[in-house]
């Protein structure tokens, strides 16, 4: 098997030209559940073939992530975060299953929508059908605003002086698409995330305060 990529806890590796293989440290059953519900609905996520605890069989996708049209100039900031916007909407007019838990990091996310929690520019990738999304690992029901809210926080923790391009105009559509109620839950889930420094915090917090 070729490694592809490699993250804090997982990693996919390329079976043939249309399969890979992700294996992550946690029971990817749940996951691989929620996507097939998702593709059932129309929503453009991988198709899983196999599932067997840890391992997942999947659809390779062939394409450019999101954040690499931003980074190369083929897409524009504000289109990217219509792009983002638009693939919340679609997802948020799904109910959620009634499996699908409406907890997670002890927040109560409230609503029974099925929400992403980790929509940014990595996790879309473009393909030549249009654009699908990956890495469902914090999936759960909720409120859509928490969505938006959290996406926006994600963005709000990167640092311009480290990027090819200024993230505010990526940023700032999502601004008022949620509550501050929203905004504070996000807030605290990102906090809840091990793998996130505390520079990144402060930073999304500065701009939460603005």
């Amino acid at each position: 098997m070729h490694l592809l990529s490699s993250g804090r806890a997982s990693k996919v590796y390329a079976l043939s030209d249309n399969r890979v293989l992700r294996r992550c440290s946690w029971d990817l059953e749940p996951e691989a559940r929620l996507m097939a519900h998702l593709r059932d609905q129309g929503y453009p996520v991988p198709e899983v073939f196999r599932i067997d605890g840890n391992d997942m069989t999947m659809e390779r996708l062939h394409g450019p992530t999101l954040a690499e049209d931003l980074f190369a100039g083929r897409v524009a900031p504000p289109a990217a975060a219509a792009l983002m916007l638009d693939l919340l909407e679609r997802l948020h007019r799904i109910p959620a299953p009634d499996w699908l838990p409406g907890e997670t990091r002890g927040l109560d996310l409230n609503g029974r929508s099925v929400l992403h929690l980790d929509m940014h520019p990595e996790n879309i990738i473009g393909t030549a059908d249009g654009p699908v999304v990956i890495d469902w690992t914090n999936a759960a029901a909720g409120d859509p605003a928490v969505d938006r809210a959290v996406s926006w926080t994600i963005l709000a923790e990167l640092d311009p002086e480290s990027l090819p391009l200024d993230p505010a105009p990526l940023r700032d559509p999502f601004a008022h698409t949620f509550s501050a109620t929203a905004l504070d839950t996000a807030l605290r889930f990102r906090d809840a995330d091990t793998g996130i420094t505390e520079a990144e915090h402060a930073r999304a917090r500065a701009l939460a305060a603005l």
